[in-house]
């Protein structure tokens, strides 16, 4: 009984909200829709089907925790409107952002140079790493690891705001200059084979154009959306397999084993952290893994060697098979802030993240907002939707993109009007020469 208990009240939860805010702002797209929703679609699919291939329930209890910091997300989604409100600017007005297509082509000249650096220290990082380890081993975790460190690893993450801007691009102007940069891009970062960080931007990509009135959101759609995601998985894959000729990485017992694996990356949170919610090992209560990012920039500023590790390398069995590898070390947004700092640690950080996210949407969701709201809006929500999956915010490539985002547009605008006022200075001087000369 609790296992279809819990997901239909997470269920008529969600409903609820969700069209209460769609009467108030008037779109699907919030950033509680985008934390609640998979994770409640998954959850069903779990305990409504997945039971009968061997996969172990998401049992009430986790289910009722994840309820209450849900409310604790809403919580500071109210206390930003009601800081608005003490501001005398009258509670919070959402709308379409007007002039899509003047900020495109304003900002097309940025994006575009961003896009050809971070391809240029892609391509060169990529060739150097395999000319030093070989096509065999590009499946290796030493390619991996090299591939995604240094100072190209770091220029080629420029590629991330360039790939959301020209994505939305893209999908208004369709020209195939731009597609060819997203191709690129799109390669070069999938060689990397994780999975997260194509899916956060194709995610971001499609609620950019989702913003500006691009892209509609149907049934229809997020099956395709989801196919997308499956081909996606499976490539990442499919990359270390080829190796061993493709059609080795296509044969009946590998794409076996990948679709009965996606559903364990699928299902691997939620499931773990329902198992772990009684141990009495966890939760840590080690705050540092929360903020390892400032952390771990302060170690290496002192030349500290020991970084904060955020790999949890506990493993849980989340389902009865033992054909194959069944386990995840992975326990969702919930569960990993769970085990590190406990419930009342889960629950204030997510009424920060709730407070944080909706000033983003509010502020991204004006006639008049800037591209920097935008980008980190999407961005901030891309990472929401797999919170089901992980707890990415104490990851460094999350935090170096998102500086990214605040920190070039307005240089490329300071850029722009430091060379119309010298072009405007040389015009004078041109003038009064001419008429000296008169």
């Amino acid at each position: 009984m609790s296992d279809s208990l819990g997901p239909l009240v997470l269920l008529t939860f969600c409903a609820l909200i969700s069209y209460w805010e769609y009467g108030k702002f008037g779109t699907i797209i919030t950033p509680f829709s985008a934390m609640a929703w998979p994770y409640t679609i998954i959850t069903l699919m779990i305990n409504f089907g997945g039971q009968f291939f061997g996969f172990y329930s998401v049992s009430l209890k986790s289910i009722l925790f994840i309820l209450l910091c849900l409310c604790a997300f809403i919580l500071g989604a109210k206390g930003v409107e009601w800081m608005q409100m003490e501001r005398g600017e009258g509670g919070i007005k959402i709308s379409r952002p007007e002039n899509v297509s003047n900020l495109l082509e304003h900002y097309r000249p940025l994006f575009v140079t961003l896009a050809l650096v971070s391809i240029a220290a892609g391509i060169t990082q990529f060739f150097q790493v395999i000319g030093e380890h070989g096509w065999v081993e590009i499946a290796s975790r030493d390619f991996r690891l090299e591939y995604s460190t240094g100072i190209l690893s770091h220029i080629n993450n420029l590629s991330r705001p360039a790939f959301l801007f020209l994505f939305a691009d893209f999908l208004l102007n369709r020209k195939k200059k731009i597609l060819l940069f997203l191709l690129i891009i799109f390669i070069l970062i999938l060689v990397r084979q994780t999975k997260y960080h194509i899916i956060v931007l194709l995610l971001g990509g499609l609620f950019l154009g989702y913003m500006y009135g691009q892209v509609r959101i149907t049934f229809k759609k997020l099956l395709i959306y989801g196919l997308i995601a499956y081909f996606v998985f499976n490539l990442s894959y499919v990359i270390g397999f080829s190796v061993l000729g493709l059609s080795h990485a296509y044969s009946g017992k590998v794409q076996a084993f990948l679709f009965n694996h996606f559903f364990t990356y699928m299902f691997g949170g939620p499931i773990a952290f329902s198992r772990i919610l009684d141990s009495v090992a966890f939760p840590f209560y080690s705050w540092q893994e929360v903020v390892a990012v400032p952390v771990n920039i302060s170690r290496a500023v002192q030349g500290d060697p020991y970084m904060v590790d955020i790999i949890l390398n506990d493993w849980v069995d989340v389902s009865n098979i033992t054909k194959y590898y069944h386990s995840a070390n992975v326990f969702g947004y919930f569960g990993m802030l769970w085990i590190y700092i406990g419930s009342l640690g889960t629950i204030a950080y997510t009424t920060v993240l709730g407070a944080l996210s909706y000033l983003t949407f509010f502020y991204s969701h004006r006639k008049n907002s800037g591209i920097v709201s935008q980008l980190v809006h999407v961005f901030i929500i891309s990472f929401l939707v797999l919170s089901f999956f992980g707890f990415y915010f104490n990851m460094l490539t999350f935090w170096e993109v998102l500086f990214m985002i605040l920190i070039f547009p307005p240089i490329y605008n300071t850029y722009l009007e430091l060379k119309k006022k010298s072009l405007e200075k040389h015009r004078i001087l041109l003038t009064d020469k001419l008429s000296s000369k008169g």
